[in-house]
């Protein structure tokens, strides 16, 4: 497990993807902590956000890891990402996580990685039912950016040739 930065590059080539915290505020995405997950999920690299204020009482989607002066801090599953390049993480040279954050995330590890997990694949249960945009867990989660490292398949639609294709042939 490490505590990662990612690097202004990955948010400039990727500035269109939805749901992202901070959107276009590249300079406040670069300065984000991201708990990087030591977990090859189909071959990904997971990261997840640590946010300043969290939703209460919902550990399906966060997990609190607070602190003294960020009581309300947490990690948020929701906008986690798939970063599969190392090119765009920088490991910080010191730790900038307050020890007593640092304590829980590493305390409560397998907790955090194993719920993170969970979250993935009930994402991906609601994909292939067409429900990720609407159930609450996921309808904000920027997972949506992510259906071809995950695996998802998109349905393709039939759709009945018109009067237009039929002539264009």
């Amino acid at each position: 497990m490490d505590v990662v930065f990612i690097k202004e590059q990955f948010f400039m080539m990727n500035e269109n993807l939805e749901e992202m915290l901070d959107p276009r505020d590249i300079v406040k995405q670069t300065l984000r902590q991201y708990l990087f997950l030591n977990v090859k999920y189909r071959d990904n690299n997971i990261l997840i956000p640590l946010r300043s204020d969290i939703p209460k009482n919902n550990l399906k989607i966060c997990y609190p890891v607070p602190s003294r002066t960020r009581p309300n801090a947490g990690l948020d599953y929701r906008k986690m990402l798939i970063i599969n390049d190392d090119e765009y993480i920088e490991k910080p040279e010191e730790q900038r996580l307050a020890n007593s954050q640092l304590k829980i995330i590493t305390d409560n590890y397998e907790t955090i990685k194993s719920a993170a997990i969970k979250y993935v694949n009930g994402y991906i249960k609601a994909a292939k039912k067409n429900r990720e945009r609407k159930d609450y867990d996921y309808k904000f989660s920027t997972l949506h950016n992510f259906h071809e490292e995950l695996g998802i398949n998109s349905a393709v639609k039939e759709v009945a040739p018109t009067k237009e294709m039929i002539d264009n042939d």
